[in-house]
């Protein structure tokens, strides 16, 4: 009963907030009926693990950069849990493996993007009557409705977003005390930690934490400041070990160190493929040097142009990008716009500069869509000075203006959010491409129990964690490099054949004419995916292996 006296106590705007979002995320996700690629199927079956009881163990192996010494590998070591984590809670809840269940967390959080963009719009516009523009672009929020529903990073990381700049410079209430309060300080490290069992660039929103009770108390004024700022620090890491805590104390159990061990590699590569090298000792900085300044310099051109490009199109929607930058510079004397501009700039560098492979890959993507609801704020904001501007030089009347372009703001979204959905998830008329990749590897998957291969025979494919989500079978990636790098895994790790597909890059040759060498024989050719055998006869004994023989 005072579950529902403090559900009736919640704003009835708010309900229609939450329960927009959720109706426009459900709509989309009837047509996603298993994860569309490989970082979806990874959260995916990383939950499905915890269902099962299998605990934090992979049944694949998908990069080598921790050397991993076999099968089953330690999970998450280079992405983080809280996706799989949450799509662990919806199979628990369903009491189901299926793909459904574990979309139902991710669904229930996607109502919580329109509320907190309209209470922040709220706190930042003049008139926040206007909030609602705001609201229905979080509503339709145009490329990002691809992955709404999804075990993913990005309905977890907006919100955390989302939470913490309102946490930290707007939310002012009884419970929360005061912007130096204790409960705030706790409360933002919490948000912190959240982001950071996210993805591990989430760390930042721990650091930038540290900064805004830094910058707020200025410690260095009097002893008492310094006082209030220790205290505001201790509960900011209280906060963020209340929840990140438990991973640490896993990862000094399995790895012996605070942080999984590997993954500084991927600060030296010089193309995006070296994410999957085997062997991967070359991944130093001295060849990292060894590339060029040209090279390196070049790259990071390039990533910077490919994220900048993201956010034209992703994150400001092609048509918002004016209104975002009009209403941060009219905002610019605030706060929080100082903090998010930061913050925005950071990320930005860090994916260009650091990371510009995994950037402009899809990190960027990802870690940028903490700022997603500060964005549409903000477009908000640069659409009513805007339209202030036009009412002082034009007469135009105020109301009805931000009606109309506010309407056509948010079908603009809508527009978007439908077209990159059917390209991306319908687009063939009766056929779901978004489902293309899983469903063959099912056909895959019984094809190779019709040749009666074991389901203990490790696979090499192009997406370990998609194959095992469709056919339940181990599997590790096909390295970067020449057929010699995959033999070379395929011996340390005991795989026993290969799937070829035809986007496997640096097996095109082989693709294109795929025939019997050295360790590799070829078995059939099945949905357009070549079967090879592999290791030599001599070391592997092909000729005791019944469904080899023909």
């Amino acid at each position: 009963m005072k579950g529902w006296e403090m559900a009736r106590k919640i704003p009835q705007s708010n309900w229609f907030w939450y329960l927009s979002g959720i109706i426009f995320a459900l709509i989309g996700t009837q047509f996603q009926k298993g994860p569309g690629y490989m970082d979806s199927a990874y959260y995916t079956v990383g939950g499905l693990q915890l269902f099962e009881g299998n605990g934090f163990v992979e049944p694949y192996i998908w990069n080598y950069l921790a050397n991993p010494k076999g099968l089953p590998a330690p999970a998450f070591v280079y992405w983080m849990p809280l996706p799989s984590l949450l799509a662990f809670m919806g199979m628990w809840l369903g009491r189901s493996p299926d793909f459904v269940w574990a979309k139902l967390p991710f669904l229930l959080m996607a109502g919580f993007l329109p509320v907190l963009t309209v209470y922040l719009t709220r706190k930042v516009i003049t008139n926040p009557a206007y909030a609602w523009i705001a609201g229905g672009l979080a509503v339709f929020p145009g490329v990002y409705a691809l992955y709404l529903t999804i075990p993913e990073t990005f309905i977890p990381y907006m919100i955390g977003g989302g939470l913490f700049v309102i946490i930290a410079f707007f939310a002012n209430n009884q419970w929360i005390g005061g912007l130096e309060s204790f409960q705030r300080f706790l409360l933002l490290g919490f948000i912190a930690g959240w982001m950071h069992l996210t993805r591990a660039d989430g760390l930042i929103w721990l650091i930038s934490a540290f900064g805004v009770v830094i910058w707020r108390i200025r410690p260095w004024q009097s002893r008492q400041k310094m006082r209030v700022a220790i205290n505001g620090l201790l509960a900011l890491l209280l906060g963020y070990l209340i929840l990140t805590g438990g991973w640490y104390y896993r990862n000094w159990v399995v790895f012996g160190s605070m942080f999984p061990p590997g993954n500084g590699k991927s600060l030296w590569l010089t193309s995006y493929n070296q994410l999957f090298a085997y062997p991967n000792d070359h991944l130093t900085f001295t060849n990292w040097l060894k590339a060029g300044l040209p090279a390196i310099i070049h790259a990071r051109l390039d990533a910077l142009s490919l994220n900048l490009q993201n956010f034209l199109v992703v994150q400001g929607s092609i048509i918002l990008v004016p209104l975002i930058l009009v209403g941060c510079w009219s905002k610019r004397h605030h706060s929080a716009v100082k903090f998010e501009t930061m913050m925005w700039l950071l990320i930005l560098g860090m994916m260009t500069i650091v990371f510009p492979f995994a950037g402009s890959r899809g990190g960027f993507l990802h870690s940028g869509a903490a700022i997603q609801i500060f964005f549409w704020s903000m477009s908000v904001a640069g659409l009513e000075q805007l339209i202030i501007w036009m009412k002082k030089a034009r007469g135009w009347g105020m109301s009805t203006s931000m009606t109309l372009f506010g309407t056509f703001l948010i079908l603009i979204n809508l527009f978007i959010a439908g077209w990159f959905f059917y390209q991306r998830v319908y687009r063939v008329p009766n056929h779901l491409v978004w489902n293309e990749s899983i469903e063959r590897y099912q056909r895959v998957g019984e094809r190779l129990d019709d040749l009666h291969i074991s389901k203990q025979f490790i696979a090499m494919v192009n997406n370990p964690p998609g194959f095992y989500w469709a056919t339940r079978r181990p599997s590790i990636v096909i390295p970067d490099g020449d057929i010699r790098h995959a033999l070379a895994a395929a011996k340390r790790y005991g795989a026993t054949y290969l799937l070829l597909e035809e986007n496997q890059e640096n097996l095109s040759n082989l693709y294109a004419n795929p025939h019997d060498m050295s360790g590799v024989r070829l078995l059939e050719t099945h949905e357009g995916v070549h079967f090879f055998l592999l290791l030599p006869e001599a070391e592997w004994g092909w000729g005791e292996i019944s469904w080899f023989k023909k």
